[in-house]
């Protein structure tokens, strides 16, 4: 399981991929609660992960945290994937600090 910035990637916590729809993500919601009867734990990370997922803005920020997957599949080109990763570092760079205020030097 990958590790976002907070944690473990809500999707992955339920089990979907990027891009679920909202039914989707409601289904694997009350699948994984079925599934878990007494791990209290194990049902917080699962909660945190279905109220995240079902607010836009959770949503648009686990979509951003979550990392893209380390292969492709064989049958998929890289250009889509591609245009995925521009598209998350032209959103997430505004926020990132200046490198020079952390006292970097570039080149």
């Amino acid at each position: 399981m990958s590790k976002t910035v907070f944690g473990d990637s809500p999707y992955e916590v339920l089990g979907l991929e990027i891009g679920a729809s909202d039914a989707d993500v409601r289904a694997a919601y009350q699948r994984a609660m079925r599934s878990l009867r007494r791990d209290r734990d194990l049902r917080d990370r699962i909660s945190r992960a279905y109220n995240a997922l079902r607010r836009p803005a959770g949503r648009h920020e686990a979509d951003l945290l979550t990392p893209l997957p380390l292969r492709l599949p064989p049958d998929e080109g890289g250009a889509p994937l591609l245009a995925e990763a521009r598209q998350r570092m032209a959103e997430v760079a505004p926020l990132l600090p200046d490198p020079a205020s952390l006292g970097v030097r570039l080149g």
